[in-house]
């Protein structure tokens, strides 16, 4: 009786082993999966926000770039100061 009694307990244990083996694949299965989605959502949501930086920190520009000297023709037109300078500041404005 007390064999009985014994194999019957090790056989619930067993029982109970295996179905918390198998509830706990199945979670881990579940969190992979999920897990795999936040991974995926963050990086579409890393990439948006270097999209966002990028252009905040590039500001548009505008005009001519203050960084570059351009070569521009001032034969004929009225001038101040002697021709020969070092240095010459040339104004445009258009009245239009």
């Amino acid at each position: 009786m007390m064999l009985g009694a014994a194999l019957a307990g090790l056989a619930v244990t067993l029982f109970l082993g295996l179905m918390t083996w198998h509830q706990t694949r199945n979670l881990q299965s579940s969190l992979d999966t999920r897990f795999a989605g936040i991974e995926n959502r963050l990086s579409q949501l890393s990439t948006k926000v270097e999209g966002v930086s990028a252009r905040a920190a590039a500001p548009a520009q505008r005009g001519p770039d203050p960084n570059r000297v351009y070569t521009i023709k001032t034969d004929g037109a009225p001038f101040k100061g002697p021709r020969d300078a070092p240095i010459t500041i040339a104004e445009f404005s258009d009245f239009q």
